[in-house]
């Protein structure tokens, strides 16, 4: 959709928080914000107590690199918020909504990118929470922080920052690439700016979630210091060793009591990605006691190419139970190529399992999409068909509109941004 044809917003924002809980099917569900920076694995495992008389005691990792947990009371209580509060996920009880910050999560890590954006990230989470007119910003507008390497740069954000070689950045608003060149020091007042005017212009009757939404460009006129912006979406993210530290994922991001147990085995911090995956620092040297807690280490596993929105029973929505679909599905599907083998960029890509029209939590890179099917077999005969379709596309050439999907198609990276950029419940 274009700004002149997106339709008001109608309904309100309900992404939920420690404070405004979302009355799940399952019970209150409640979203914790990290904002692209480290949480203890002590921190994981007192938020497993909270859930630990749950049907399903875990932690779900979404598509914007938070964590939440279902099955909760609403309110609720103090001893709850305490736990979340010492866990250092909650820093601000007004501005816990707009902390949505997804980050390079192994920026300052390997050695790669343009610049370690961890010191920038923890300026810009610090100013959304001291900035009072922010608290109206939204539980739906995104950040991304990308150090260079391209990693988040695809991500559907409303404002972006995207490093450069020579300490400068990047700032860009929504989708239209075009945006301000200013030194790294300069980013986090900008975006301050911008995020601003965006709760001024929906104060004065704007009814908008996203940047993409308005009715014209935010920020200021294109003048000299605007830059276009041609950093790529890099869609290869390590699994495994990488240098001293490790990047292992989460199966169908549902992070458990094991996961945890063999997490605080190997180290102390952990950062989130939005691809439902960890950064385990100084972890290279635990791959044994990770992979044998049930993580994901090999970038060839089925697990890896697996996603699945909440499903039956936690969404009334659905139509199936798609964890359980998953499940089924993962000992035959075909293993995504190893990096650099031949089709890499091609095949095996990920499949998401979803319950509903809504699809929710789907990939930002092309995926294969299989919709509420009715039996394994269906679900087999949708990827195996995209799988060997996906073999004759030439890289670059999107093979279905994602704005009117199909089930079984195999989707372009990127859809609008007032598609599927909101993470629902």
């Amino acid at each position: 959709m274009t700004a002149s044809t997106t339709p008001a917003r109608v309904t309100a924002d309900v992404c939920p928080g420690v404070g405004r809980p979302f009355a799940a099917a399952d019970g209150s569900l409640v979203r914790l914000r990290p904002a692209g920076r480290p949480v203890s694995v002590t921190g994981l495992a007192r938020l497993l107590d909270l859930v630990a008389g749950q049907p399903d005691p875990s932690i779900q990792l979404t598509s914007r690199a938070a964590l939440q947990l279902r099955g909760l009371p609403d309110p609720l209580p103090p001893e709850a918020v305490a736990v979340v509060r010492e866990a250092g996920l909650l820093p601000s009880t007004t501005h816990e909504l707009v902390r949505n910050v997804v980050a390079s999560p192994l920026s300052g890590l390997d050695g790669r990118g343009h610049a370690d954006v961890r010191p920038l990230v923890v300026t810009l989470d610090r100013a959304l929470c001291a900035t009072p007119a922010l608290s109206d910003l939204g539980g739906r507008f995104l950040f991304c922080v990308d150090d260079g390497r391209g990693d988040v740069a695809g991500e559907a954000s409303d404002l972006g920052v995207v490093a450069l070689p020579d300490g400068a950045a990047v700032v860009t608003a929504g989708s239209s690439g075009r945006g301000w060149r200013l030194p790294l020091e300069r980013v986090v007042p900008l975006l301050v700016e911008l995020a601003e005017e965006f709760v001024t212009r929906r104060a004065h009757g704007e009814s908008v979630w996203h940047v993409d939404e308005l009715a014209s460009p935010l920020g200021p006129a294109p003048t000299a210091s605007s830059h276009q912006a041609t950093v790529s979406h890099v869609a290869h993210r390590p699994l495994g060793a990488v240098g001293p530290h490790a990047v292992v994922g989460v199966p169908l991001g549902l992070l458990t009591r094991g996961h945890v147990a063999g997490l605080a085995r190997v180290t102390d911090h952990v950062l989130v990605t939005p691809w439902r995956s960890l950064v385990v620092v100084d972890g290279a040297g635990g791959l044994t006691d990770l992979s044998e807690a049930g993580l994901v280490v090999d970038a060839g596993s089925p697990w890896a190419r697996l996603h699945a929105c909440t499903g039956l029973p936690g969404c009334r929505r659905s139509a199936i139970d798609t964890r359980a679909m998953a499940s089924q599905l993962a000992p035959n599907l075909e293993s995504a190529p190893a990096p650099g083998r031949p089709g890499a960029d091609r095949t095996a890509r990920p499949v998401h399992v979803s319950g509903c029209e809504r699809r929710c939590g789907t990939p930002s890179t092309p995926f294969v999409d299989v919709l509420a099917p009715g039996s394994l077999d269906e679900a087999l005969a949708i990827v195996r068909r995209a799988d060997a379709s996906a073999r004759t596309y030439p890289t670059a050439a999107p093979t279905a509109d994602p704005a009117t999907p199909t089930t079984g198609a195999t989707h372009p990276a990127r859809p609008p941004a007032s598609a599927t950029r909101q993470e629902r419940p």
